[in-house]
């Protein structure tokens, strides 16, 4: 739909810009000049205490200085209340009194018929929720007031019942004048079909669904019958309603929004968790009996930059948490983003609100992870990190949702930030794993569960990295000789370290190098700037110039192929204990077995694990005589 310029015009200049902005926005007292057509006010678009909202009457626009909003009429009408730019201009027509030309218009018979249409919905809505009072619906009303909905509530919010019977609402609403086609159009009657029409809601509990302009267009229903092939069942759809494009509760949660001044909507699954976090002071919208769409997360956005989205705490809960960040990913970007609520098990928002009341409801809303928490503990979630192909599985999942986000600086810092958190998972992994791998191996007439001391001196001196000074050298040496670290970097996700800052500067490598990107002394820097990483840039900065003159004290700090080798062998040999160690944690989770031979079998498997120990530690002891690491 296109609108003339002078038809624009001649609405800003009829509706005043301050007129329409004071019903949604406390002006600030202090600061605006009403004599100079001058207005201040906090912005109802993002969190902030002294008015930054700056609106302009005789210009008929407005601009925030904190967040960089800014427009005329129409544009604020769009952002406050979730509207597309034909709405909003005829919502703006409607706020001034101005008729809109009827070929600015849909068709006449279109528009004749949306017009009986919405008519006959509230009408039906009327009848709905004054049948709720009445002898049939004791068992809806008493379901509700189970649920803490009282009529009163009811009434608020619009619920309403409609009657077992098969033709009430046809019977009613025909003896009113309404015609036939018109309830089938509106989604209150079935199709004849050859067949007697009968209503579409039949003992149900009534949910009305309204458009972006409060308008009744729809009712989503909730079956009291346990035998119902369907426990909800929303209108179909029809010329007022179309429900992937619109939200339950869309324009109250748009006002209530703009009053709380929060970040964003909160988005849960059912009409009662909306109502409930309604009741509790929060600004909430559902979807309409499907998957949030990328139309409702169009709406929703609009709203605010930072939506929750609040998920039941079942597997049904979880697997649309799933999707949602999934539709959400692409569209992250500096201006958007969301966060997202697990309830506990088996709760949804109305359970909480009941049971613990408003404020254990409104406390678990604040407690809501970003999105890229949420992302990282769902790749957790999909299976055990037991293996190495799982672990490298974690960050490729990782690495994939990253790509999907379209805003390249977003997706480089979800990259960043996704590894920084898979490393410092998986190290943790390791650490348990290792804790639990130093145990006897059973064997017969033995104590179970006994455990070893730790390993020899004999076995620690062959493994101990030489002529590199430890494991820093170790590190320094790497990021000295990028081919190295091209070649055999990626061995390093094997490698434990018992210094924090070392193993932090371990974990910077492996993602710079999952990244594909180069590794050297100014670059690891400048990727050692996540909050917490002051102490390992620190301990990189002192790094001394690798070495280019003979020293006396050990001539093969000059030999680099030496030292190549030493190194090669020793990530080698560290992947190798890691790996064995595993399976020896493995075998020691079943050493409780009551069968002997079975655990006689286990014992002699530790045993050859314990073979394949010290032979790795050979191989690091002929590397670093000089032997040729295979």
């Amino acid at each position: 739909m296109r609108f003339s310029e002078s038809l624009l015009r001649s609405i800003r200049d009829r509706v005043s810009i301050v007129s329409y902005a004071g019903k949604k926005l406390a002006w600030d007292r202090k600061r605006s000049n009403p004599g100079r057509g001058d207005y201040w006010a906090c912005c109802p678009f993002h969190g902030e205490k002294s008015p930054s909202f700056h609106v302009l009457d005789e210009r008929g626009i407005y601009k925030c200085f904190g967040c960089g909003a800014a427009g005329d009429i129409f544009t604020l009408a769009m952002k406050l209340e979730g509207l597309n730019f034909p709405e909003a201009v005829e919502r703006i027509a409607d706020e001034g009194g101005v008729s809109l030309p009827k070929e600015a218009r849909e068709a006449p018979e279109v528009s004749d018929q949306r017009q009986r249409l919405l008519k006959l919905m509230a009408r039906a809505g009327l009848l709905y929720r004054d049948q709720l009072r009445s002898p049939q619906a004791s068992a809806a009303r008493a379901y509700l007031e189970r649920r803490g909905v009282t009529l009163d509530n009811c009434e608020a919010y619009g619920i309403g019942f409609a009657p077992d019977g098969w033709t009430w609402a046809i019977e009613r609403l025909t003896g009113e004048g309404f015609g036939l086609d018109d309830l089938v159009a509106a989604g209150l009657a079935t199709p004849p079909d050859g067949r007697r029409p009968i209503d579409v809601f039949r003992n149900r509990i009534l949910f009305e669904i309204a458009d972006s302009q409060g308008r009744l267009v729809a009712f989503g229903g909730r079956a009291m019958d346990p035998e119902a092939k369907a426990k909800y069942l929303n209108s179909p759809e029809t010329p007022l309603f179309s429900k992937g494009r619109m939200l339950y509760r869309l324009k109250p949660a748009r006002e209530l929004l703009a009053k709380t001044k929060a970040e964003g909507l909160v988005v849960a699954e059912g009409y009662l968790d909306v109502i409930a976090l309604d009741r509790t002071g929060i600004a909430a919208v559902a979807p309409l009996g499907t998957a949030l769409t990328p139309d409702q997360l169009e709406l929703i956005w609009r709203s605010g930059p930072r939506p929750t989205l609040c998920f039941d705490g079942d597997g049904a809960g979880v697997r649309a948490a799933d999707r949602a960040l999934d539709l959400v990913g692409p569209q992250l970007s500096p201006s958007r983003t969301c966060s997202v609520v697990l309830l506990p098990e088996k709760q949804d928002p109305d359970d909480i609100f009941r049971t613990q009341g408003p404020e254990a409801l409104a406390a678990l809303i604040t407690a809501a992870k970003p999105a890229v928490e949420a992302v990282f503990d769902r790749e957790v979630r999909r299976e055990p990190l037991e293996t190495p192909e799982a672990r490298a599985g974690l960050r490729k999942r990782l690495k994939a949702f990253a790509d999907t986000i379209t805003d390249k600086d977003t997706s480089s810092q979800y990259f960043q930030d996704l590894m920084a958190r898979a490393s410092a998972h998986l190290r943790k992994l390791g650490e348990t794993a290792r804790e639990a791998r130093a145990f006897t191996p059973w064997t017969p007439g033995a104590k179970r569960g006994a455990k070893t001391a730790a390993p020899s001196a004999e076995l620690l001196a062959r493994v101990a990295p030489k002529a590199l000074e430890g494991h820093e050298g170790l590190l320094r040496f790497a990021v000295d000789t990028p081919d190295l670290l091209a070649r055999y970097g990626d061995r390093l996700a094997s490698v434990g370290f018992v210094d924090p800052d070392l193993d932090r500067i371990r974990h910077v490598i492996l993602d710079m190098i999952s990244a594909g990107r180069a590794v050297d002394r100014t670059t690891l820097s400048a990727h050692l700037q996540l909050p917490g990483d002051d102490s390992a840039l620190a301990r990189v900065s002192r790094w001394p110039a690798p070495k280019t003159t003979n020293d006396s004290r050990d001539p093969r700090l000059n030999d680099l192929a030496a030292l190549r080798e030493e190194w090669v062998a020793w990530v080698t040999l560290e992947s190798a204990r890691f790996e064995i160690e595993a399976d020896l944690t493995n075998l020691r989770a079943r050493e409780t077995l009551d069968d002997d031979d079975e655990a006689f079998r286990i014992a002699m498997a530790a045993g050859r694990a314990k073979v394949d120990v010290d032979r790795a530690a050979l191989l690091a002891r002929d590397a670093s005589a000089g032997t040729k690491p295979t």
